[in-house]
């Protein structure tokens, strides 16, 4: 049937873009009074779909109810829109014919492959009814996901999800706490969770007591999903509260001064703004120099952890005169603002992980806090061990990171003296927190390791490996699925490294041992994991080269090729074995093809002797620019 000429002259006003509103208006224009439409305008889409959807239910007020109510729930959770359990949940007249309203309209539709579960038709129409949505939408939200939980189980989408609506319909302490616990359950905050940052912009307005740490989070989420300005802007403003309350109670409130400054030092790490990043780690460093001060150089010398470069960010002349005194009434205020906000900073468990890293708490000794009964001067002696203990990782962390600024700057000299530095106390730190500390320190081990390897120092480069890679094995043992990746990263790299120290059945043995583990990655997951193979693959035709076992390494470096054919080191590899094999034309063709891509490699073309034998022609000449 053709459309009536006002229909198709409205359809053609509106922009090719909007062909979903187009869609709309042809399959309900019947039910659309066009007179009463105000002019389409760019600048509020919205508000014209909203016009829309109001024509086509003007007849049927349950269904745009309906509607309404649906337009809080996120259809991006496979599991929404649960016909039945909004039919069950949702205590709203007629619903059933009003959802059926919904499907032959268009408004809503079924989701592929899903059975009775639904979705909005165009993701305008949820934005265009977010104007007509309040407290009541929410709260019949929160049944439908509470009837979810009990068709379904717990599930984390869900949670977050019922989080919100709690939110929405009344933002308090008690919900602070849940925002916090499902942070903690997400190992790395990606897209799909990304309602938290709307809980968490709603919990904000509870004031300063809650407002910094969620504002850590709120950094950390906008700096996972690529906003980098806006975790800036959150880092700053939680910085600015941290070192505002510092000022009463410096002490107490410093760790997390340098936390929130470590936060924004790999942000900037991350933008490749190195001066930045390098000033806000001093600054962090300077915050745990204070605390090894105050805390940890009086009452537990056995740990020097001096740094002659960096200065004391406070002075505290009191000290001096009774340090014993200073610091017990420092740590009775301590005692009285964890009884205040001890649900908030301490939860329940045995063990918290927070969003400054994981920290182990001896949760007797806060129990006690909450309890009033230490009054003992011996007894806040070991919490503020315990305490500055907590972020002394930290404080190498830090030192870690520093280290990979100066690199990137090119100051290799303060590079090593930082990642040493944080060597020496993970070092410490590991034998009385293994489980805490062993992965961290592998890490610091690797980027000692990669530091001497670029600077050509692989006598160093080698125990800083072959440590990364025990630490790695016994990690892997515990947990295969998180470190045996990691153990096969280090092979590799330390079959490198004996390479270049000719020891090449050491490093054999290095690539073969990396390679059976990539393999294993990439039968899960090719896509990922089978450049890791080739890189491996090249490596061994690289060393079968050395060795002049030149059928091997053809073998390894055509499996690589195949695997990896935009490799140009794998390509430059074939380039050696032809030329080793005299195949002249063959190995010029190949090189030609290496340099014109990447021009640095003529640099490593002439110092390699494995083209001697072509250096002379007038083609290699032409190639590398005589």
């Amino acid at each position: 049937m053709s459309l009536p000429n006002k229909v198709r002259e409205l359809i053609k006003k509106l922009p090719k873009e909007h062909s979903g509103l187009k869609k709309l208006i042809k399959n309900n224009y019947q039910r659309i009074n066009l007179d009463e439409l105000k002019t389409f305008d760019k600048k509020n889409v919205e508000n014209f779909y909203l016009q829309v959807i109001e024509q086509i239910l003007l007849s049927n007020p349950e269904a745009l109810e309906l509607l309404k109510n649906l337009s809080v729930i996120n259809t991006e959770v496979d599991t929404n829109i649960d016909r039945k359990d909004i039919e069950t949940s949702y205590k709203l007249p007629n619903i059933k014919k009003a959802f059926n309203v919904l499907l032959d309209t268009g408004i809503i539709k079924k989701k592929k492959g899903k059975e009775e579960t639904y979705d909005f038709s165009y993701q305008q129409i949820p934005e265009a009814l977010e104007i007509l949505t309040d407290k009541n939408c929410h709260e019949k939200a929160i049944s439908y996901y509470e009837s979810k939980r009990k068709k379904y189980g717990e599930n984390l989408n869900d949670d977050i999800e019922l989080l919100f609506h709690k939110v929405k319909v009344n933002p308090t302490e008690d919900l602070v706490n849940e925002f916090f616990a499902i942070v903690n359950l997400i190992d790395q905050f990606d897209y799909k969770y990304r309602r938290l940052i709307s809980v968490a912009e709603e919990l904000i307005i509870l004031g300063d007591k809650y407002k910094a740490p969620i504002l850590i989070v709120l950094g950390d989420m906008f700096s996972a999903v690529g906003l980098a300005e806006n975790a800036e802007k959150m880092y700053l403003e939680a910085l600015n509260i941290y070192k505002k309350l510092a000022k009463q109670y410096y002490r107490i409130y410093l760790p997390y001064i340098a936390a929130t400054q470590k936060n924004l030092g790999t942000l900037y790490t991350d933008l490749k703004r190195f001066e930045k990043a390098e000033k806000i780690y001093l600054d962090a460093l300077k915050v745990y120099k204070e605390l090894e001060k105050q805390y940890y150089d009086v009452y537990n010398p056995d740990l020097d952890l001096t740094q002659s470069d960096l200065v004391d960010m406070y002075t505290d002349e009191d000290e001096t005169k009774d340090p014993d005194k200073s610091y017990l009434d420092v740590l009775k205020t301590y005692n009285k603002l964890v009884n205040q906000y001890y649900d908030t900073y301490f939860p329940n468990e045995t063990a918290i992980s927070n969003y400054f890293g994981n920290i182990l708490v001896d949760l007797s000794l806060f129990e006690d806090i909450k309890d009033g009964v230490i009054d003992s001067l011996d007894t806040y002696k070991a919490l503020a061990k315990m305490s500055y203990d907590m972020y002394l990782n930290d404080v190498a962390t830090t030192q870690s990171n520093l280290g990979i600024i100066y690199s990137e700057l090119s100051n290799f000299k303060k590079a090593e003296q930082m990642h040493l530095e944080a060597l020496k106390i993970k070092r410490k730190l590991a034998k009385i927190n293994p489980s805490q500390v062993l992965p961290s320190l592998a890490l610091t081990l690797i980027d000692l390791g990669d530091l001497y390897a670029s600077l050509d120092k692989f006598e160093d480069a080698e125990p800083m490996y072959s440590d990364a890679l025990k630490i790695s094995q016994q990690l892997a043992a515990q947990n295969p699925e998180v470190y045996f990746y990691n153990v096969a990263i280090i092979n590799n790299c330390l079959g490198n490294v004996y390479v270049k120290l000719q020891k090449f059945e050491e490093a054999q043995t290095m690539y073969l041992d990396a390679l059976k583990i990539f393999k294993i990655f990439a039968k899960e997951d090719p896509k990922t994991y089978l450049y890791n193979v080739a890189d491996v693959q090249n490596n061994l035709g690289n060393i079968f080269m050395i060795l002049k076992n030149l059928e091997k390494a053809e073998q390894y470096l055509n499996k690589a090729f195949k695997k990896d054919p935009t490799n140009l080191d794998i390509l430059y590899n074939i380039a050696c074995l032809e030329s080793l094999r005299n195949n002249q034309g063959k190995a010029l063709e190949l090189l030609m093809k290496v340099v014109e891509l990447d021009k640095n490699y003529i640099e490593r073309v002439l110092s390699d002797d494995r083209f001697d034998n072509i250096k002379d022609s007038k083609e290699f000449k032409e190639l590398i620019g005589e």
